[in-house]
């Protein structure tokens, strides 16, 4: 009698779970109903080095931190000054003439007048102890990179830098327990290692169309340093996207846009400021809105859900707000 009891017991709990599972296929099924295509994965851009070159791929796995590719996540290494403090373009637009490649287990930097840097993907952790620095107000757990990346970087400044390593096994930052100045959209879990906000910055090629419709010389994606672009027709569109489904399985959520600054007028590839400001300027005169301030939005941060493999080509879906 007991036997019996025990398989209908266990019985019930398969059935009830097949159901739970049945009806969240059919929520899903029903969810992306509401999406609509509106066109593919155009690029697929990473940058190593918090500040520094792109790395561009043409696929790559989506984690909840960022992009990753022959063993490299988007923003895993990042350059300090002798306060602790970030360095970035825009006090050192050299660092954009700094260019990633990978081999077997090694990130090897490239810079002009450099010798080649070469460093582990997976520094070994245990010869030296990491330590907590603020970022963007937000604590995280680094290790320096020794002494070869100090000098090679410090050189290359002209300038006394360090750079540091940081990874998952070491902590994330969540954009959920960033302060801002208006409503946070961000959810508990949306974590990035040194990204500004989120580990997606989303763009689209309509977009830069329309704006470089208007400049004379146009100018690269790469100057708004996007992880994701999205190759579509209607001009800033993606300021509507409330989420993303990539191809059957990768899905984000909008958290914020991107509020634009002085990078964007650094030309990628001779870290040279055009004099003309732009297309700062250009985007000052019609993409400032309220309640982010004087500083233009171009591009979307979004945060993962869903992880996967996404590749150039891939259709991409939306679901709008």
């Amino acid at each position: 009698m007991l036997k019996s009891t025990h398989i209908n017991t266990v019985s019930a709990v398969v059935l009830t779970s097949a159901a739970k599972l049945a009806g969240l296929y059919i929520v899903a099924q029903g969810h992306r109903a509401k999406f609509q295509k509106i066109g593919t994965v155009a690029n697929l851009f990473m940058y190593p080095v918090k500040s520094c070159g792109v790395l561009e791929t043409k696929q790559a796995k989506i984690t909840n931190v960022g992009l990753e590719w022959d063993g490299v996540i988007d923003r895993q290494w990042m350059i300090l000054d002798e306060r602790n403090e970030t360095i970035t373009m825009k006090e050192e637009p050299r660092l954009s003439c700094i260019r990633c490649t990978t081999d077997t287990n090694k990130l090897h930097l490239h810079a002009p007048d450099m010798p080649v840097l070469s460093l582990p993907m997976r520094p070994d952790l245990s010869g030296g102890k990491p330590f907590t620095l603020k970022l963007l107000n937000q604590l995280i757990s680094v290790a320096e990179c020794g002494d070869d990346a100090k000098k090679w970087i410090s050189g290359f400044l002209g300038r006394a830098a360090y750079m540091v390593f940081s990874c998952p096994d070491l902590g994330t930052r969540d954009a959920y327990l960033r302060q801002r100045k208006w409503s946070n959209e961000a959810k508990s879990g949306d974590v990035s290692i040194f990204a500004y906000l989120t580990s997606y910055l989303v763009t689209s090629t309509a977009s830069l169309k329309h704006i470089n419709s208007q400049l004379d010389p146009p100018v690269s994606m790469v100057n708004f340093r996007p992880n994701l672009v999205i190759d579509n027709t209607e001009p800033f569109d993606e300021d509507n996207w409330k989420e993303i489904l990539i191809g059957d399985q990768i899905l984000f959520h909008t958290v914020e846009p991107c509020r634009r600054c002085v990078i964007t007028t650094i030309e990628p590839d001779t870290a040279n400021k055009r004099a003309d400001v732009q297309p700062l300027k250009l985007l000052r005169s019609f993409r400032c809105r309220a309640p982010y301030g004087g500083s233009p939005l171009f591009g979307v941060y979004f945060a993962n859900d869903f992880p996967g493999f996404i590749k150039v080509g891939d259709p991409v879906y939306v679901l709008k707000a």
